[in-house]
């Protein structure tokens, strides 16, 4: 199934969309394992994301 994407107005299967979920899950996940006080209402600054981002790429997850 494809669904529009409402930022860059391409067609995009669905299945892409399941990886970027996941993936933001596991981000969410590698952030509560090093800070269990972290809640996800609060906020993050983009150098901490990056930084949990580039693990996950560095790891090759």
């Amino acid at each position: 199934m494809k669904y529009r994407c409402q930022i860059c107005n391409r067609d995009v299967d669905e299945f892409a969309s399941l990886a970027h979920i996941k993936a933001e899950e596991y981000i969410i996940g590698l952030i509560q394992r090093d800070h269990p006080e972290w809640k996800k209402e609060g906020k993050t600054c983009h150098k901490c994301l990056e930084y949990y981002r580039k693990l996950i790429n560095e790891a090759e997850i």
